[in-house]
């Protein structure tokens, strides 16, 4: 699946590197908090905001999982085998999430290409997201009726 992945130009490491430097503050900050012994009444308002984003970006949330297993391994708090367990855990979380993102732009870009073939009158279906029978005929009736260029004022 990777090698397919990187042949089609999509690299799923370089995306986690991308958000690694996007929250790196955030989880300098994180990391902070999270080994002081004692927090005030701010810094644990500000521990609650940094783990109510991670809740909403599954990206951050990766990454103070990580933050919190380097912290816990070096601190000799969890065993190598809860450790590779936790680690197995992310990496089917995080194919998931790659997953279920390709699929919401899948649908999203369906859904555009069916108000497209509506606009230009050659679909009639609902704008669902699906690449049914009635979409691809639709395309190849805008082939059939634009054999040259597509009509561009439907856009």
């Amino acid at each position: 699946m990777a090698d397919r992945l990187r042949a089609e130009g999509v690299s799923p490491t370089a995306d986690l590197m991308q958000a690694l430097q996007q929250h790196r503050s955030t989880l300098i900050d994180y990391c902070t908090l999270a080994l002081q012994p004692t927090l005030s009444d701010a810094d644990g308002d500000r521990l609650g905001e940094i783990l109510a984003q991670a809740i909403d970006d599954p990206l951050l949330n990766f990454w103070i999982d990580e933050a919190d297993c380097w912290v816990a391994e070096h601190l000799e708090v969890l065993s190598p085998e809860v450790l590779k367990q936790q680690q197995s855990k992310l990496k089917r979380l995080i194919g998931q999430t790659w997953v279920d993102t390709l699929w919401h732009d899948l649908q999203h870009r369906t859904k555009a290409l069916q108000a497209y073939l509506k606009r230009a009158g050659v679909y009639s279906g609902a704008i669902d997201g699906i690449m049914g029978p009635t979409t691809q005929h639709a395309i190849e009736s805008l082939k059939t009726a634009y054999p040259d260029d597509l009509p561009l004022g439907y856009l």
